[in-house]
């Protein structure tokens, strides 16, 4: 298919059925993305992200960018387009919408599906089952290494080209039909990043936050695979996605603070997306994650409006640099800033929410090793960062929450 030609985009419902959204091109020698709704779609749908108001008429991306970011969003990042550049002819996907029109429809983030107006969506074809994990681990290997062969090529194309991050990754389908994210070791890792993740991710739900279900399996002494549910997924269709960078309008050298996404979340949803932007500053402090950057924040579409997306990419770093700032003109942050920002909640209320998670997450480093088969030395190299890093001591009295939980 030509990287030019006009796609038709398409939104599968969550229960199942299909509507026509609209006419996405590329307008002039810039090739800036154009989008027209149709119009069944502006008599009975709503804004399928942020910069994309329901209007009549062609329309251009917000603050002069060339791109949408709900589509971008429903694109391939860093890992998905290694993929897609290693499997793909360069004229098929020299362009923004050729690169979109790449992407597997199966494991496409969100409820946005592409077609050029024949028939079958673009890039059909099932994802590799959960049963095949270990021969996808394999091809996964073989293709950061430069040594994957077309069969390897084929077997992790359609799983993998639409997922984000630069970690190696691959949608799968179990035995029922639903879908998990698969990730990967990576040749970068300098500890187990994984574990980590999981368990960051158990300590957030113990604390009440909502976290995908997820499963770890253990490879080695230091290695293991996290297998998570697709958020954006249900029984009969699916929900729509867009992250919180197309949310705040972010452009791409714009940085996020963790009020603009609370601003953000209050505006596209409401006060319970702003407690929850809140919850996930205080367990980024609490088990120190750097990585909280605005594509690691979201919004799903059930079907009934928008609302903050269940947190993922919760992964703990071990050495001591910064994350997502609370609010602008200070890099540093603490939970005694969290409390003492504005958010437009009771103040109780926030220290009652960090007082929880804080409890939740304090001590999860020194059973790591025996509950998660976490390498000691990263298990306290983990602790002490945190211990340096993060002031429970506002929140917790020995361990105990200071506020009513």
């Amino acid at each position: 298919m030509s990287s030019a030609v006009p796609l038709q985009a398409h939104w599968t419902h969550p229960d199942g059925t299909t509507s026509w959204v609209g006419t996405l091109s590329l307008a002039g020698h810039a090739q800036i993305q154009s989008f027209t709704y149709a119009p069944t779609w502006l008599a009975s749908g709503f804004e399928i992200g942020v910069g994309l108001p329901l209007q009549t008429g062609p329309l251009s991306p917000p603050g002069g960018m060339s791109t949408f970011g709900a589509l971008d969003d429903a694109g391939p990042d860093s890992w998905g387009r290694r993929v897609i550049s290693r499997s793909r002819p360069l004229e098929e996907v020299s362009t923004s919408l050729g690169m979109l029109a790449a992407v597997a429809d199966e494991s496409r983030q969100g409820a946005l599906r592409l077609s050029t107006g024949a028939g079958d969506w673009l890039t059909s074809g099932q994802v590799a089952h959960v049963e095949e994990l270990a021969t996808v681990l394999a091809d996964v290997e073989a293709f950061t290494r430069g040594e994957a062969d077309t069969r390897a090529l084929r077997h992790i194309y359609l799983g993998s080209s639409s997922q984000g991050g630069a970690r190696p990754k691959s949608t799968l389908r179990r035995a029922d039909g639903s879908l998990v994210l698969a990730k990967f070791p990576s040749q970068e890792d300098s500890y187990d990043v994984l574990t980590c993740e999981a368990i960051a991710l158990s300590a957030a739900r113990d604390a009440g936050l909502a976290v995908p279900d997820f499963r770890l399996i253990r490879l080695d002494e230091t290695r293991a695979i996290l297998l998570l549910d697709r958020f954006d997924r249900c029984v009969e269709g699916r929900y729509g996605y867009q992250s919180m960078r197309t949310a705040a309008m972010l452009g791409p050298y714009d940085s996020m603070t963790y009020q603009v996404a609370a601003e953000t979340a209050r505006y596209l949803v409401g006060v319970r997306a702003v407690r929850q932007v809140v919850q996930a500053a205080a367990l980024a402090m609490c088990v120190h994650n750097i990585d909280d950057h605005a594509r690691n924040l979201g919004f799903v579409h059930r079907g009934d409006g928008w609302e903050i997306a269940p947190l993922f990419d919760v992964v703990p770093y071990p050495d001591e640099q910064e994350g997502t700032p609370l609010t602008a003109g200070s890099s540093s942050r603490s939970l005694e800033q969290l409390l003492d920002t504005d958010w437009g909640l009771p103040r109780h209320e926030v220290a009652a929410m960090t007082a929880r998670i804080a409890a939740c997450t304090r001590s999860v480093w020194d059973t790591a090793p025996q509950k998660w088969g976490l390498d000691l030395e990263v298990a306290r190299a983990c602790q002490h960062v945190v211990a340096q890093s993060c002031d429970f001591s506002t929140v917790l009295d020995g361990g105990v929450p200071r506020y009513g939980v």
